[in-house]
């Protein structure tokens, strides 16, 4: 018997939250994001339903369910896997699909936009798409970008590894993330970023890390104290396809489906560069103590942290994104 949770999923995919309806479409696709407003992964989504209509037109109607009407990104994984949703945006949790996107949990790997950009581009973003392909059956359609990660707490600023130390953060489920956090003596807590406010009101956890955008789009600062800008990991956007709904589809429309996903992982990226610095300033402003660090002992620190990624990503694909990083 299907549980409370599952019947609403499949109640709300019958009655869309947001159409775009069209009687004679030929493509009919519902997307799925976990977030909303001016959140990267609701950007992502948003701006590639507003561009494909604009160029598919009448050929294509869209369902559009935001603000985790269908659940976490967790969910959303077994949605899409299912075929219940086309096209999902994800950010961390795309791992809970392919162990091989931990690799980005591997602290200070990118050193900075430009490289995690050119490596998404090219052959690393083409080295994870065919692998979930070939893991889930599912196709990457784009890429975007969250961004670099600070860590933000009530307890003290980070500005050794030792700070660290006892710090009970609110993280992703994903074992890669978990990993590195204990590597660096802190006490990860996996929990639904939805619920993160509430947590780091309530004390339940000192702490979170996420990028700005985020941070703000969630409203964490409000009930934080200090904010670190230790960009210690970078998280890509994902913009994926049910791999059957996609093989369905016709040359023409792959490309526009394409076409529009790249719009939106420029705009992602438009976002990350003009919010970082406005967002710092924010957050100041709102009483929040912002602090850069020095990256030298958090690498140094992380260093040992390379092999239990690699364990998870194996070590192969470990060897091939370092040469291609190099």
């Amino acid at each position: 018997m299907l549980g409370i949770r599952k019947l609403a999923v499949l109640a709300a995919i019958g009655l869309s939250l947001t159409a775009v309806p069209t009687a004679f479409a030929q493509t009919k696709l519902r997307l799925a994001v976990e977030t909303t407003g001016r959140d990267p992964t609701n950007v992502m989504l948003s701006t590639f339903r507003d561009e494909l209509q604009k160029s598919a037109g009448d050929e294509v109607a869209i369902e559009y369910f935001d603000g985790g009407a269908l659940g976490d990104e967790n969910a959303l994984a077994e949605l899409i896997r299912a075929g219940q949703v086309e096209i999902v945006s994800m950010g961390s949790d795309i791992v809970s699909l392919d162990s091989k996107f931990a690799v980005f949990d591997m602290p200070f790997l990118l050193g900075d936009k430009a490289t995690a950009r050119a490596a998404m581009d090219g052959e690393l973003g083409d080295m994870l798409a065919k692998s979930l392909r070939e893991t889930v059956d599912l196709q990457v359609v784009g890429y975007g970008e969250l961004g670099f990660r600070a860590i933000s707490n009530n307890v003290r600023p980070i500005t050794k590894p030792e700070d660290l130390h006892g710090l009970k953060l609110r993280t992703p489920s994903n074992e890669g993330r978990i990993v590195a956090f204990k590597a660096l003596g802190a006490a990860p807590t996996p929990m639904p970023l939805g619920e993160a406010y509430v947590g780091l009101r309530q004390g339940a956890i000192d702490g979170q890390e996420n990028p700005l955008s985020v941070i703000k789009e969630f409203s964490l600062h409000e009930v934080q104290k200090y904010i670190s800008l230790t960009n210690h990991v970078y998280t890509p956007i994902t913009l994926t396809m049910n791999g059957k709904a996609w093989d369905a589809l016709t040359p023409e429309m792959q490309a526009k489906l394409k076409d529009a996903a790249k719009k939106a992982g420029d705009e992602t990226r438009k976002l990350s560069d003009e919010s970082d610095a406005k967002l710092v300033d924010e957050f100041k402003a709102a009483g929040v103590a912002v602090n850069e660090i020095d990256p030298a002992p958090f690498q140094e620190a992380a260093a040992p942290i390379a092999e239990k990624i690699s364990a998870v990503v194996t070590p192969e694909f470990m060897a091939r994104v370092q040469e291609i990083l190099k």
